[in-house]
């Protein structure tokens, strides 16, 4: 039925157009009145019991944008790595192989994600990469300064204003080299703006924890991925 709608909207490129427009402010003022309601909480409850997709989400591995992530963590030659928001680890399955050596630990809050990925680890006998279920702002599990890289991969774009702050003091404390993020940058306002998904000015938010010039900021490529990647993608490094 939605098809069959959509098909017969895009006869009037107009009209289709307007309730295009329309619809999404809808869907985003639903959204903001649910946050406020319930706070990030309100996020994490669908990816907690997220289950299609968890069998093949290894199906990304190959995704561009995942090796420009790579030659930014690679850089500091970890020896302990954690990424925060790993689903069942595709990233984690490459850094496996550039740093077999290394101990290699991902969060998430979706059990199926964390079991589907431990047993896919087991099966292609890579040992040096543990799956473990956790939240970005309660990192209590981990000690200060335990890792030498901390990361997260469009993570923090479903983290809102109420948990931001927290999880990015947590992801902070338990490394010791660099916190690197990929996620939506634009220079708005520091606990984010909702534009689908949570966008913010982390230059001027991680300010806060650690001084500026430790901070670097790099656009994602042209190409590297689409829609509103394009636009507000980037990583962003927290030198300590």
């Amino acid at each position: 039925m939605k098809d069959k709608l959509k098909t017969i909207l895009k006869r009037s490129p107009k009209i289709y157009n307007l309730v295009k427009k329309g619809y999404s402010t809808f869907h985003n003022s639903c959204y903001k009145l649910k946050f406020h309601l319930f706070g990030t909480k309100f996020e994490e409850k669908y990816w907690i019991n997220k289950k299609d997709d968890i069998r093949d989400c290894w199906k990304s591995i190959n995704h561009p944008h995942r090796n420009f992530l790579m030659e930014k963590i690679c850089k500091f030659s970890p020896s302990n790595i954690l990424e925060v928001g790993s689903s069942c680890g595709p990233n984690l399955r490459l850094l496996a192989k550039k740093f077999p050596n290394a101990k290699i630990v991902g969060i998430d809050v979706n059990p199926v994600a964390v079991k589907r990925g431990n047993e896919l680890f087991a099966q292609q006998d890579v040992s040096n990469v543990k799956l473990l279920f956790g939240k970005a702002y309660e990192l209590e599990q981990f000690r200060d300064e335990s890792f030498d890289v901390v990361f997260t991969d469009a993570v923090l774009i479903y983290i809102g204003p109420d948990k931001i702050r927290k999880a990015i003091e947590e992801m902070l404390r338990v490394t010791n080299q660099a916190l690197i993020l990929l996620e939506w940058h634009s220079k708005s306002n520091p606990l984010g703006v909702y534009v689908g998904h949570w966008m913010r000015d982390y230059a001027t938010l991680l300010k806060e924890f650690i001084p500026e010039n430790k901070i670097r900021i790099t656009k994602l490529p042209g190409g590297l991925w689409g829609g509103n990647w394009q636009k507000y993608g980037a990583v962003i490094e927290a030198i300590k």
